[in-house]
């Protein structure tokens, strides 16, 4: 029986690490057929851990020891799972709503396998897997960049409108801006593991070339969020990520980064480079004529259709003909809306926040806020006590929430797997601080 509940352990292992690897290379599971055989993974390591929690009667293991805000947490995510669920059967177009609600039950049901299923060294061994898959599909994106020109996504031809006017690297993603996401969730993982006090010099340098190439990543995607993200994750990590250091030692750190960011960004801004051209040529002071203006605003129609509920999962794509023309328009005395919008159609609203609000309703909306807001402050907390794969957690929650108000990286489901992965392993690490442990943490 033991060497069964050994072998259930190992496999747990595979499945997880499968799933989050394999997806991050395969376009990040976004196409269909890519999308089932992990979700299937997943579901096959969640009904793995419940063998192993039933076999732990026999064993005598106590598995579930989780602490009291950890349980909570989890907790609080279950009535918005509920909520999605209901809401996915009422929708009308059955497999889009699927999609949708299984984006986040395959997150969680991910991240439960991570701190109920998998043993601590496994854990562990995640935990260290995670920064170098990213490394390398990011050495790939860059390699692509200079020698191919980004024609091909891995065997398939990419899309050549990314590339007018400007070359931008893609890594294994399809758009720019979700390769720039992946590099973001680099970045953090490197900053927090590369600044902890306690981290190795070896591990400090490799957590640097990681931070240099999701940088690298970040500047060759030329994605103007990932460039705004990018900022926030340092100024959050110098803020928060030097807990272990003396007061000393924290201000000398800040002072040199804040030096070399002023001297980078003069030499950015100096250069002109086609990246600093993306940002000049953003129609700034024409903001509501912008495509992603447009999909927020028809979000945002689509959902004053139906506050409290939303149009339900799903099904932005579906009612977009229905609510994209702005809404200045009079049937009656013949007046045409001001934007019509019908040169593209909008799959999903590039606002993951107004997308969730149209097609959930706020209290949709609500019951999320709660449970991201409950499991990101354990999180910082943690971070702020020293826990370096919180402060990973903290950092890649606060740059995907930011990241996320003008694209769609979570609609990835690679992309939103990962995210979970990196939130679990942040959660398992170290217990919940004290208050007296929390204050000697904060700066």
């Amino acid at each position: 029986m033991r060497d069964f509940d050994r072998i259930m352990a190992h496999w747990l292992f595979a499945l997880v690490a499968a799933t989050l690897l394999g997806a991050t290379w395969l376009f990040g599971a976004w196409e269909s057929w890519y999308f089932w055989p992990f979700a299937g993974l997943i579901f096959l390591s969640a009904g793995g851990m419940g063998v192993r929690l039933m076999l732990s009667a026999h064993l005598g293991v106590k598995r579930l020891s989780l602490t009291p805000e950890l349980v909570r947490c989890l907790l609080w995510w279950l009535p918005f799972l509920v909520y999605a669920v209901i809401r996915g059967i009422q929708a009308p177009v059955r497999m889009d709503a699927e999609r949708s609600v299984l984006l986040h039950l395959t997150s969680f049901l991910l991240a439960l396998v991570i701190l109920v299923g998998l043993e601590e060294g496994h854990r562990r061994r995640l935990g260290a897997l995670l920064p170098w898959n990213v490394f390398l599909i990011g050495a790939y994106g860059i390699g692509n960049y200079f020698l191919a020109g980004n024609a091909r996504v891995l065997w398939v031809p990419g899309f050549p409108q990314y590339q007018e006017g400007h070359l931008r690297a893609t890594g294994t993603y399809f758009c720019p801006d979700h390769f720039a996401g992946l590099m973001e969730l680099g970045l953090c993982m490197a900053l927090a593991a590369g600044m902890a006090r306690s981290t190795s010099w070896r591990a400090r340098l490799g957590m640097a070339v990681l931070a240099a190439a999701a940088v690298t990543g970040i500047v060759l995607s030329k994605s103007r969020g990932g460039g705004i993200v990018l900022l926030l994750i340092l100024v959050l990590a110098l803020w928060r990520g030097l807990g272990g250091w003396t007061r000393r030692q924290r201000a000398v750190i800040r002072w040199v980064a804040l030096g070399a960011g002023v001297v980078a960004a003069l030499a950015v801004a100096l250069a002109g480079t086609r990246y600093m051209q993306r940002f000049r040529n953003y129609p700034w002071t024409q903001w509501e004529r912008s495509d992603r203006y447009q999909m927020t605003a028809a979000a945002l129609r689509g959902w004053r259709s139906a506050p409290l509920a939303g149009i339900g999962p799903g099904m932005h794509q579906n009612l977009w003909p229905h609510f994209a023309a702005s809404a200045d328009g009079d049937r009656a005395k013949g007046i045409w809306p001001r934007f019509l919008n019908n040169n593209f159609h909008s799959y999903e609203a590039h606002n993951d926040w107004a997308q969730l609000l149209e097609e959930y309703g706020l209290i949709g909306i609500a019951l999320f806020l709660a449970a991201a807001g409950m499991t990101w402050r354990a999180l910082w907390r943690k971070a702020a006590a020293g826990a370096t794969a919180a402060g990973a957690a903290a950092l890649a929650a606060a740059a995907m929430a930011l990241h996320s108000a003008g694209d769609f990286n979570l609609q990835i489901p690679a992309m939103a797997w990962l995210l979970a992965a990196i939130v679990a392993l942040g959660l398992a690490s170290g217990g919940i601080p004290t208050n007296a442990a929390t204050k000697r943490g904060e700066l």
